[in-house]
């Protein structure tokens, strides 16, 4: 790997930021659609290629059928064109293979692994001027039996070795470290990138000035938007422009405490992201516990 940047390192060969390895044992599933598995059969079959002449392919086990494992590595997309879900994060084959990435794209992560690894990746993202990618492992079994070969299913997803054995190719496995651990690494790259930035792990709801929505949907149409946090006193603004969307309030069941902390260490303003989202606004810090005292009691 290259020159590090926290825990994050740039591949010297491609350029692309990659995150440090998780352990497989905790990996995160991609859901594959229809319309991906032949993008994705290729990539595999490429990979698989390039692995064996590098001499890169394991295997679990020494028996007829044991699992081949093929490391790769994939680049984390943003799919805020996805009308399912606008903070869809998509997986595809890195840029180094030939397209665009939504040409590249192989699949989705599912909605349940977004809820702790989604913030993190997300910001890491938007503050990165680089293709994020990250370690992943696709596992390969050689049907040697007519019943395993029909449960295995699509010919789509089969792959052949340089000795012409036949594999079926398992959707890929994300080797994300822990989400604590995660968003550790990606605050640490944030803070030396967009040291102004408050990364958007938490969303709470916060309620509207009076007429503050309403001169936001003249200003723009957008749903999803940077804002302005400014210190005042002892509450957070949160500002478009100049309109005062929201107070939030430290201290409250929200605690917003680590946020006002970081905002006055930054001289009073930084920014951060929100939403509106069925009419309401939805501002995105980075932690919502309390600040605790020397003796670990809660602040007040």
């Amino acid at each position: 790997m290259g020159k590090e940047l926290g825990s994050l390192a740039l591949d010297p060969r491609t350029g692309n930021l990659v995150i440090p390895a998780g352990e497989s044992k905790f990996a995160l599933g991609v859901g594959l659609w229809d319309d991906t598995v032949a993008t994705y059969q290729r990539f595999v079959q490429h990979e698989l290629s390039s692995a064996e002449k590098h001499g890169t392919v394991s295997t679990r086990g020494s028996r007829p059928g044991d699992e081949t494992v093929l490391r790769v590595k994939v680049q984390i997309v943003l799919r805020p064109d996805n009308t399912y879900n606008p903070n869809a994060i998509s997986v595809a084959a890195p840029p180094e293979h030939a397209g665009t990435d939504i040409e590249r794209h192989l699949g989705y992560m599912y909605d349940r692994n977004l809820v702790s690894v989604g913030g993190p990746l997300r910001g890491l993202v938007s503050v990165s001027d680089r293709p994020v990618c990250c370690h992943a492992f696709i596992g390969l079994t050689a049907p040697f039996e007519e019943q395993l070969e029909d449960e295995l299913g699509s010919d789509s997803l089969r792959v052949q070795d340089a000795n012409g054995t036949v594999y079926w190719a398992a959707p890929p496995r994300l080797m994300l470290p822990w989400w604590e651990d995660l968003q550790a690494v990606v605050v640490a790259y944030s803070r030396q990138r967009r040291p102004d930035r408050i990364l958007p792990f938490v969303g709470h709801w916060a309620s509207w000035n009076p007429g503050a929505r309403e001169e936001l949907v003249r200003r723009t149409e957008e749903k999803s938007f940077a804002i302005t946090l400014r210190a005042d006193g002892n509450s957070l603004a949160a500002c478009y422009e100049d309109i005062r969307l929201a107070e939030l309030m430290p201290s409250s069941p929200d605690f917003f405490d680590h946020t006002m902390q970081r905002v006055r260490e930054l001289g009073g303003t930084a920014t951060a992201h929100a939403e509106e989202h069925q009419g309401a606004l939805k501002v995105f810090v980075e932690s919502h516990a309390p600040l605790m005292s020397p003796d670990n009691s809660t602040m007040t």
